[in-house]
């Protein structure tokens, strides 16, 4: 795995509540150093089985020299709530004061579900704080949040809780020039709807908009780059700055009916979440359309059309369309139907969303099952 220096790429450190950032190539390299200067001596990394077998996992490893007390290569996507408990005890036999998260959203959502279960099981006595190291452009590194999936009843559950958000997201291009172009593309729509929903949150002041605004241009620019060119490391450095910046609007806004209906289509369909990220935007957004006009206006700014004289609708619409384009040109599905969601299953996934907190808290209210079944089938 190459090491590349870039005086265009500096090594970037900045605290954001309980949780440090570190941003730069090579800076894995430093992780027992910076893990040591966090009171971490037992790490215990947990990762997918692709990443452990491969180059990332490797470095990881030689980063933590002789502290690592063991690895769980098993993660899966949406968490099933069983790896987050063969996690919590694994970690707790061998003493871990750290779970390491390593690769992309499930990794380290596990890592998160599994201190958190810890605590549950030990007391104080038994925790262990979170450190992510994030390949994809998720979020997850920079937010309380985390879900598990109740794996026989197809449910995911979503829970915020501050305790277990990472101490330490380490963010290196290095491990991420790998990264597969699809991959790279579903995680990028991901982040990119975070600061789309950070723009018109109840809950986001203007600081968190301005940022919201800031990553999305980033996205913008720089995801169709990587998605083509995989291993051009500066791109990598810079998707790396939008999306944790897209991951702390997260944190600070919340989410809304978008992220809602994915939670509930990823729990029951096991489909990735990013995937469904960037079917299911657009007709959020066209769904938000009536209290979204600022937030479009800006939108449209960052997509480099003209917002001058339309109205809020044609507005909306204009961006919603934009939208569409921009994840039709990541080569992404565009369909429900087109990852093997029955149509005949629109209704009864309507009435599961309306029971999440995040489509009741989206800032346009959502009155019925048939305002969500009305995205669910223009998505499908």
């Amino acid at each position: 795995m190459p090491k590349v220096s870039d005086t265009a790429m500096p090594v970037v450190r900045r605290q954001d509540g309980e949780t440090l950032i570190v941003l730069g190539p090579g800076v894995v390299d430093d992780l027992a150093r910076i893990l040591g200067e966090l009171g971490a001596t037992r790490p215990y990394l947990v990762t997918g089985p692709s990443i452990a077998a491969g180059p990332v996992g490797e470095r990881v490893r030689a980063a933590l020299r002789n502290v690592i007390v063991g690895t769980y290569a098993r993660s899966h996507p949406h968490v099933p709530a069983q790896t987050a408990e063969e996690v919590a005890i694994e970690a707790g036999l061998r003493k871990a004061d750290v779970l390491i998260g390593l690769g992309g959203g499930s990794p380290i959502g596990t890592a998160k579900a599994a201190a958190a279960r810890m605590q549950e099981i030990g007391g104080a006595e038994n925790r262990c704080f979170v450190v992510a190291i994030p390949t994809t452009y998720a979020g997850s590194e920079v937010t309380p949040v985390y879900g598990t999936t109740d794996t026989e009843r197809r449910r995911k559950s979503v829970v915020r809780n501050p305790a277990i958000r990472p101490r330490l997201a380490l963010y290196d291009p290095e491990l991420a020039i790998d990264t597969p172009s699809d991959l790279t593309a579903s995680t990028g729509v991901n982040a990119f709807a975070h600061c789309v929903e950070g723009l018109y949150s109840k809950d986001a002041d203007d600081g968190v908009r301005s940022m919201a605004l800031r990553a999305g241009r980033r996205i913008l620019e720089d995801l169709p780059r990587a998605v083509e060119d995989p291993r051009n490391l500066p791109c990598r450095y810079r998707l790396f700055e939008g999306s944790m910046e897209a991951g702390l609007v997260l944190a600070k806004a919340g989410m809304g009916i978008h992220h809602g209906i994915c939670h509930v289509l990823g729990g029951r369909y096991n489909a990735p979440h990013g995937v469904l990220n960037a079917i299911i935007l657009p007709h959020a957004m066209r769904f938000n359309i009536p209290i979204a006009g600022p937030a479009y206006r800006e939108l449209a700014r960052a997509f480099g059309l003209t917002p001058e004289g339309l109205g809020d609708s044609d507005l909306g619409e204009t961006v919603c369309r934009a939208t569409v384009r921009f994840i039709k040109g990541l080569d992404l599905p565009q369909r429900l139907r087109d990852i093997g969601i029955p149509k005949a299953d629109l209704p009864s996934i309507a009435e599961e969303a309306l029971e999440s907190k995040s489509v009741r808290a989206n800032p346009r209210p959502v009155a019925s099952a048939r305002d969500v079944l009305g995205i669910l089938e223009a998505a499908w």
